[in-house]
């Protein structure tokens, strides 16, 4: 498990509910209670709960939410006389009944009780209301307290701003948490500092139904695609024992919550197969409410609340949920889902670039290959692409050490699209310019990043060389010259040099080597030889330059002894070629 940014365990809550208050000028904390500085309404809504689920609740405190909130040490309910402190400071501040909305978990059900009593005993109006809207779970004390607190919440909160009495409020609350129900995904276990982990998955491995305190769920099973798993966790949430009676034509609000350990990027993907299995199963999404409410410490998982809009408190509720709050966690806007036929597919990139690269181009090179030339230049491509697929993992290992491990893969899509083009016969093998012109557009738009660019520069360069080529009788002499073309562009472009570490630096001295055979009329099978003999030679030279250029130039390690991966790549691609015209130069 990763380290943790703090300070001292024993001091990591206070400097944390520190921070938050320091940063929004709305709150202001006594002790581990954080308070709103707004007008206390009539009915001070209170929540709480142990730490390590922020922004819950510190987050939730302001006007049109909760008048204040108590946090306990990480995962541990707060101690009764703090709530009763708590309370006692709401009623001194103006309020005039006291409701407290918290998780049906045990240590929260006796602390937050017996406040609550100590409260009665003297004379304070105060009720307590106890969400438990777990779909996976249902143990002796009922199913746990889970994310769709959040919504009771605002919709307690919102209706205290507009001056209902507390037992309005919680006539409505009852009703809202009766049509609810959450249930949580995890590709991982959590330690909390100073805690151990409760459960523990490999990494093909996902748990369904776990709590937000680490506790394990229903099932472990084989980690899914996140279709899948959202399929299967909407299964248990309508179909499960704890089943929302949901039917189809029905309104939900869905609400998409962040354990901790999800990246944004994930979260889009969740957020956009958990609103489309729902209209699968003919609901009507109505709002959605996505982003990292109620987390679980660090946990890499979700969870998903469905409430069900019954048609009698449909329009009251979402104007509830839709109503201002200066509460900094609750998102600022919540939209009515857009229908599908807002998201707009766009055709194939290297498509559109081919046709309107072939609209500019307006007269075909005079260069022309002979057929024999044509169909080495056809074996050379395929052997090319059989080398980038056999090599995807040695050059994903070679660019791990200082990026991002991708530059295989990077390869290995442009490989397939070649492969798809050789099939499909789109490729002018006897005209160099419109293949090299091809060449570049596939790197463009299947490999990305760096060394993407770079081929594409480079391809396009020798493509308008050649394109503008006058034909000698050496053949040698147009593509010496456009290959010099093509490293001034990325030169230019790149603002990259020989020495940067870089896929130039085996690239240059190959161009080079072809240049000092400029006025042969062609290779023989002992200079394709010696081309990939340079190529080797160059690319593993790299071991010892510095990178200077793309993400490893930001990267310290203390092994630099690396080949880097993009002029590996050039290496293995010339040795392949190579390969093929000396055999054939052989004959």
């Amino acid at each position: 498990m990763p380290g943790y940014f703090i300070n001292e365990i024993n001091s990591c809550v206070d400097d944390s509910l520190t921070g938050y208050v320091r940063a929004h000028s709305h709150l202001e904390l006594v002790g581990r209670a954080v308070i709103t500085r707004s007008q206390v309404p009539s009915v001070a809504v209170i929540s709480g709960s142990g730490s390590g689920h922020e922004p819950a609740t510190v987050g939730f405190v302001g006007r049109g939410l909760l008048s204040a909130c108590i946090s306990g040490s990480i995962f541990a309910s707060p101690p009764s006389s703090d709530i009763f402190r708590l309370i006692i400071e709401m009623k001194r501040r103006g309020a005039k009944q006291i409701l407290l909305i918290i998780l049906n978990y045990t240590g929260d059900r006796l602390n937050f009780g017996l406040a609550m009593e100590r409260a009665r005993e003297l004379s304070i109006d105060i009720d307590m209301l106890v969400v438990a809207d777990d779909a996976a779970v249902n143990n002796s004390i009922g199913p746990r307290g889970l994310a769709g607190l959040l919504l009771v919440i605002k919709i307690a909160g919102a209706l205290a701003e507009q001056g209902k009495n507390m037992s309005e409020i919680v006539d409505v609350c009852q009703k809202v948490r009766g049509q609810l129900r959450t249930i949580g995904l995890s590709a991982s276990g959590i330690r909390a500092p100073g805690q151990q982990q409760a459960f523990e998955l490999f990494e093909d491995e996902m748990e369904l139904g776990m709590g937000i305190h680490g506790e394990s769920g229903v099932q472990k099973l084989k980690l899914l695609p996140s279709r899948q798993a959202i399929d299967l966790a909407f299964g248990q949430l309508i179909r499960g024992t704890r089943a929302l009676g949901v039917k189809r034509d029905d309104n939900v609000l869905l609400l998409v919550n962040n354990l901790g350990g999800c990246s944004n990027l994930e979260l889009g993907i969740i957020l956009k197969d958990a609103i489309e299995n729902l209209e699968h199963r003919a609901l009507h999404v109505k709002r959605v409410i996505c982003g990292e409410l109620m987390t679980s410490f660090n946990m890499k998982g979700f969870s998903l609340t469905l409430l069900k809009l019954t048609t009698d408190m449909s329009t009251t509720i979402l104007n509830l949920l839709d109503s201002p709050t200066e509460a900094f966690a609750w998102p600022k806007i919540i939209s009515p889902t857009q229908l599908s036929t807002s998201i707009q597919t766009l055709s194939d990139s290297l498509e559109f670039n081919e046709q309107f690269s072939t609209q500019l181009v307006i007269n075909e090179s005079h260069l022309l290959l002979d057929p024999p030339l044509a169909e080495l230049i056809n074996q050379a491509l395929h052997a090319v692409v059989k080398k980038l697929h056999n090599e995807t993992d040695k050059l994903n290992r070679l660019d791990a050490v200082y990026g991002d491990g991708d530059t295989g893969t990077a390869f290995a899509r442009a490989a397939d699209t070649i492969a798809q083009d050789l099939a499909n016969e789109k490729l002018a093998l006897d005209r160099p310019s419109s293949l090299f012109r091809r060449l570049g557009l596939i790197a463009e738009s299947r490999m990305g990043g760096t060394c993407g660019a770079i081929c594409g520069l480079f391809f396009a360069a020798v493509a308008k060389n050649l394109l503008l080529s006058i034909p000698s009788g050496v053949i040698m002499n147009s593509f010496s010259d456009a290959f010099e073309a093509g490293i001034q562009s990325v030169e230019s472009y790149a603002r990259v040099q020989p020495g940067d570490k870089s896929l130039l630096d085996t690239l240059i001295p190959t161009v080079d080597f072809i240049k000092s055979k400029r006025e042969q009329h062609g290779f023989t099978s002992q200079d394709w030889k010696e081309l990939a003999t340079v190529a080797e030679k160059a690319a593993y030279d790299t071991k010892n330059l510095i990178a200077k250029v793309g993400r490893a130039s930001y990267t310290k390690s203390v092994d630099t002894q690396v080949i880097d991966p993009g002029a590996y790549a050039v290496y293995i691609i010339l040795q392949a070629i190579s390969d093929v015209f000396a055999k054939a130069t052989t004959r």
